[in-house]
């Protein structure tokens, strides 16, 4: 009977030991499981996570994963093993489950902590755009850049925010501070000095990020497919004008974007509005189908449109003088009006070409235009706007030849010049045009133009442009080549000289803040020359310099604003002895 009880009491207690075990091992299952979920649930969250504590929370999901698997072998290999040693193996097991879920919590604890809400930088700098901190720089304080990338030479001691943009950081270049990206990468070179966290996607613009996503890349595209398309009158949807022909002109804009074709298969733009002067509706309507949209738009797209605009409006040949906005004010204030004007009516079909690539001067843009336009003379309708003006009136509106041309014409441009929006950034653009007329004058135009912005230190700058056209018969008023003045030479007559045979080229030199109690005033000096001929020859011919008097010349110095978007010359010309000419200029001057 003993016998028998002391069998009974040996299997209850392996029994019970067996289960022990097995219990143990699906406790330890339990808890690898709920660490997983905790640190599954915390990564699917809104929070933000430093790389080095990611790093830290994936190594220790290696480790639970590594132990399921060491459970998975003992459960297989248990009825061949010495039950003390399953027994130890399992202890040992349970062991570092419970460590790595204490420095689990401790990790998850400490990030709840240094995540709350808040907004991670109190900026010292403010960029809008793609933005560099050239080698020789050095900024002590935050930065925040919005809609662009932030690339880094030179030192940071400060915390970065790029809103919708990257931050790269190349070799040589140190940063001690966080950054912080929403809808952006951060790329670090090897050589470079980094001593803060990263944190991706920050939180607390999380959720309007989430809702405007859509529109900031948007917005991004359009920063850098701005440069091909032409600058309207007024501000948004508002068209607003003033010019001595028309008066004021007032309606409303529909701007081509080009964002709206790349996510939509047509688009439409255009603008509508009154002349109060000439008593007149004039209108631009277009629309644009996209033939072939494939890859990232900034980086490696092709775009390819198919469009057409028909217009009743004033057009001017003269849009790479002065923008139409500085224009109004030159007209309102100075009785300044830069621009010739002509009526402009007909219709445009094009093929537009867009290639986003890798290329080194920027997205690249290909025009095929064919154009039929009906033109007629305006004439002067304002003597002067305001009464102080009296002794100044408006210019004669010259006449233009009036008739039908229709021309085909081939452009291509490209370069980051006139995304530049501060003298502190370098940028070249390259434009080149050839024109035919097929019917009244059959004459042939070739343009090209080269400009170029070189920041030589975070103190100064260079500027150039070089242009030059050129055609093989005499050409239509609206269509011929002028200098002279604002925009070209300005110690000479405004458009003094005129042919069909052009050369012009502008330097400058900019200083910023020579002199201390002026902070925001910069200094500058400049030279410009240009060169007019007419004969009817070679496209190639008409260029040949017998005296160097033939060149036109002049030089001077000025101020300007921060922005250097707002400048004052002071120019004389180098073939007499003449008072200087005095110029105040509101856009950028090429």
């Amino acid at each position: 009977m003993k016998k028998v009880f002391f069998i009974i009491l040996s299997f209850s207690l392996l029994v019970q030991g067996v289960l022990a075990q097995e219990t143990e091992k699906w406790k330890i299952e339990d808890l690898i499981d709920e660490i997983l979920k905790k640190i599954e649930n915390y990564y699917s969250s809104e929070e933000i996570i430093p790389e080095d504590q990611i790093l830290r929370q994936k190594e220790m999901q290696k480790q639970l994963e590594k132990i399921r698997k060491q459970l998975e072998i003992l459960r297989k290999q248990k009825e061949y093993m010495d039950p003390e040693k399953f027994q130890e193996e399992m202890e040992k097991i349970h062991k570092e489950t419970i460590e790595i879920q204490k420095t689990t919590q401790e990790l998850l604890g400490a990030l709840k902590e240094k995540t709350k809400p808040r907004m991670p930088v109190s900026p010292t700098f403010i960029f809008k755009g793609d933005t560099e901190i050239r080698e020789n720089d050095f900024i002590e304080g935050d930065i925040f850049v919005q809609d662009g990338n932030l690339v880094i030479y030179g030192r940071i001691n400060g915390n970065i925010l790029v809103e919708n943009g990257d931050v790269i950081i190349k070799s040589g270049a140190e940063v001690n501070g966080d950054i912080y990206t929403t809808n952006g990468e951060v790329i670090i070179s090897e050589g470079a000095k980094f001593t803060g966290q990263i944190y991706r996607n920050f939180h607390s613009m999380a959720e309007i990020d989430k809702a405007t996503s859509y529109s900031r890349k948007k917005h991004r595209i359009e920063i850098r497919y701005k440069q091909f398309y032409e600058e309207q009158p007024g501000f948004d949807n508002f068209y607003f004008e003033f010019e001595r022909v028309s008066g004021f002109k007032v309606g409303l804009i529909f701007p081509r974007r080009f964002a709206n074709i790349i996510y939509k298969p047509i688009s439409v733009y255009g603008y509508g509005g009154y002349a109060t002067k000439s008593h007149r509706w004039i209108f631009s309507a277009g629309i644009d189908r996209a033939l072939i949209n494939s890859g990232d738009p900034i980086s490696s797209g092709f775009l390819l449109i198919l469009g057409g605009k028909f217009f009743s409006t004033i057009g001017t040949k003269d849009e790479w003088l002065i923008s139409p906005n500085a224009n109004t004010i030159s007209a309102l204030v100075w009785n300044n009006d830069y621009r010739d004007y002509f009526k402009h009516e007909g219709f445009d079909i094009y093929f537009d070409i867009y290639i986003g690539s890798k290329f080194p001067l920027g997205i690249q843009n290909i025009k095929l235009n064919y154009s039929n336009a009906n033109y007629a003379s305006e004439t002067t309708k304002y003597i002067k706007y305001f009464g102080w003006n009296k002794k100044r009136p408006f210019r004669e509106n010259p006449p233009v030849y009036e008739g039908n041309l229709k021309s085909l014409s081939l452009t291509y441009e490209t370069g980051s010049f006139k995304l530049i929006e501060s003298f502190r950034k370098s940028g070249i653009g390259v434009f080149f045009s050839f024109e035919k007329e097929l019917q009244n004058f059959n004459y042939k135009i070739f343009t090209a133009e080269f400009k170029a912005r070189v920041n030589l230190s975070k103190y100064d700058n260079f500027g150039l442009r070089f242009k030059i056209a050129s055609s093989d018969k005499i050409l239509p008023k609206q269509k011929s080549f002028e200098i002279g003045g604002f925009g070209t030479l300005y110690a000479f007559p405004y458009k003094s000289f005129e042919g069909n045979k052009m050369m012009l080229a502008n330097f400058e030199y900019i200083l910023k803040n020579p002199i201390e109690i002026f902070d925001l005033v910069n200094f500058f000096i400049f030279f410009d020359a240009g060169y007019i001929n007419t004969t009817e020859d070679k496209i190639t011919a008409g260029f040949k310099i017998k005296n160097i008097n033939e060149i036109k010349s002049d030089f001077g110095f000025g101020f300007g604003t921060e922005s250097m978007k707002t400048r004052i010359y002071f120019a004389w010309r180098t073939d007499k002895k003449m008072p200087p000419v005095i110029v105040v200029r509101l856009s950028n001057p090429f």
